[in-house]
């Protein structure tokens, strides 16, 4: 352990000087120099993204903005921290309990000051022994080998002493939930919870039942995880993402501030219900919310252009012009920093609003029916149009085939999948009442198309139904459409569709199940591929040596 310690490298990350001083000769008598320091969470992050360390000392306590706890699950969430690094974590004995309460990411270990260096290279070479251990599970999912992770857990879970053995269970059940091998995710989870209730397993077991649609039993172990541990803000945040899903967004919304009673300034959860309170119509919330996240945020990779989007729309609304242009001018910046396909889309919605002009807008119109097209940026989008366009009046008529109606159907027929979603888009364009009235309609016609095709497969006539359906799933992009269409090609072909037809079939089906994934229920989905594996296999084989 003597060559492990000496040829390591350490960040020590406290904004306090004295202690950052006292720290790093604390390293040095125990072998550690290779060490770099920040003074911020911002600094923080430059450091982590420039270099790889095997072990970081981190303050709890940063003073204002985010916590040390925050910052970890903000790099882990992003890929930042690989698994093998050592992350301790700095706290005063005031601080202690919410350094070590229930979270599905947390450090290592923790350390109370003040501290010796015989303390420190203790814990040390206790979690390097453990980080050790476990390196090959590591290496695996760094190479993104998620099977091969699997069967190493399982390989050492197998040896008669098992040491670690609930870390072990631990990344082997998530491992198992994260690949979707649910059946036996859900053994291994209620196995660990019939020896100890712990919540991490308690979690995992709800994300299963939730992936296999079972929503009232996923719903009932959340709960039950919140009212054994009220500070367990991952019970909560899964709770509220299944609201949000199933179009509960006022009760997702109340769930959501419960989690940023508990962590005030984690970026992720700021954005995600600013941008629900958006939709909830609620702006003044969604300012206050977003204009934190983008406080907190600073440099961080989690940082969305739509979120500060959002707040220069904001901005711009409210007559405040330097405020909006500020905005405006971060989206680009941060854009150059991180060209994503929907950072790209917010940033040419700023440019269509510092040059006010509708042909900007129109530039955004072929990538409304890309998958990478969020709901999200669906609202921007409206929101961006309502400054630009010329105001509306009363004797105007909707034209479908000229913008700004055009974009309004693209948008209605791509997101609106139930009253709900419809109601969201509607509330966007508030302020345009036949605006509104238009979006009601196209989704009613969407929601005509669908019902149609359904009754057509009820009375067996999927020929008209995959006639119907395909086209409309593929020109609009809805998930509802999309799923219909699947289900009509997979029993058009199980009722002996025309051999001449098959390979087309086949391949349509593949493609619009494909598109499902995120989009649908995790069993839904799994139960349309294994239909269609059954289907692609040939006779005498089993599905499993055809699948995907």
């Amino acid at each position: 352990m003597t060559d492990l310690i000496s040829n390591s490298r350490a960040l020590i990350a406290d904004d306090a000087p004295t202690v950052r001083q006292s720290l790093r000769m604390t390293l040095a008598q125990v072998g550690i120099t290779r060490v770099d320091t920040s003074s911020s969470v911002g600094e923080t992050r430059r450091r982590l993204r420039n270099a790889e360390y095997d072990v970081i000392l981190c303050d709890y306590d940063f003073g204002e903005g985010m916590n040390g706890q925050e910052l970890l699950e903000e790099i882990r969430k992003n890929g930042e921290l690989p698994l093998s690094t050592v992350w301790f974590m700095i706290t005063a004995e005031a601080s202690y309990e919410k350094v070590v309460a229930v979270a599905e990411v947390g450090p290592d270990d923790y350390l109370i000051k003040p501290f010796s260096g015989s303390q420190l290279i203790e814990r040390l070479n206790i979690a390097w022994k453990k980080k050790k251990a476990l390196q090959l599970i590591y290496d695996c999912i760094a190479e993104d080998n998620m099977q091969g992770a699997i069967e190493a857990a399982r390989s050492l879970l197998a040896k008669p002493e098992v040491p670690y053995k609930s870390d072990l269970l631990r990344l082997l059940s998530t491992l198992l939930l994260e690949t979707n091998q649910l059946e036996e995710a859900r053994i291994l989870f209620e196995e660990i919870l019939a020896s100890r209730l712990v919540p991490w397993a308690k979690l995992g077991l709800a994300k299963v039942y939730n992936k296999q649609g079972n929503k009232t039993k996923a719903d009932q172990l959340l709960q039950a995880s919140i009212v054994q541990h009220s500070q367990y803000v991952d019970a909560y945040e899964e709770l509220a993402n299944m609201y949000m899903n199933e179009g509960r967004l006022d009760e997702a919304m109340v769930v959501f501030d419960k989690c940023l009673s508990i962590t005030p300034n984690n970026i992720n959860r700021l954005q995600k219900a600013g941008n629900l309170a958006n939709m909830l119509g609620d702006s003044a919330k969604a300012k206050t919310l977003l204009s934190r996240a983008v406080n907190c945020g600073g440099n961080s990779t989690a940082l969305s252009a739509n979120t500060i989007l959002q707040l220069a729309i904001a901005a711009k609304i409210e007559d405040s012009l330097a405020d909006a242009e500020k905005y405006l001018r971060m989206v680009q910046e941060r854009v150059r920093k991180d060209d994503s396909h929907q950072n790209r889309i917010s940033a040419q919605l700023a440019s269509a609003i510092f040059s006010g002009k509708t042909e900007d807008l129109s530039k955004i119109e072929t990538a409304m029916v890309d998958d990478e097209f969020s709901m999200e940026l669906a609202i921007s989008f409206i929101m961006t149009a309502h400054l630009i366009c010329p105001p509306s009046n009363e004797t105007e008529t909707a034209n479908s085939s000229a913008p700004p109606y055009r974009w309004l159907s693209i948008l209605s027929k791509r997101f609106v999948t139930t009253k709900n979603m419809s109601g969201i888009l509607e509330s966007t364009a508030n302020q345009r009442p036949a605006w509104k009235q238009f979006i009601q309609t196209t989704g009613q016609e969407i929601t005509d198309v669908n019902n149609t095709g359904v009754q057509l497969m009820l009375k067996s006539r999927f020929d008209e139904a995959v006639a119907l359906l395909v086209p409309e799933a593929q020109n609009t992009r809805n998930s509802r459409l999309t799923l219909s269409a699947a289900h009509a090609c997979v029993k058009y072909l199980k009722a002996d569709a025309p051999a001449e037809m098959r390979p087309s079939l086949l391949k349509t089906a593949s493609e619009l199940i494909s598109r499902l994934r995120g989009h649908v229920d995790e069993s839904v989905y799994l139960s349309l591929r294994n239909d269609l594996d059954e289907l692609l296999s040939p006779p005498g084989k089993p599905a499993k040596e055809t699948a995907e």
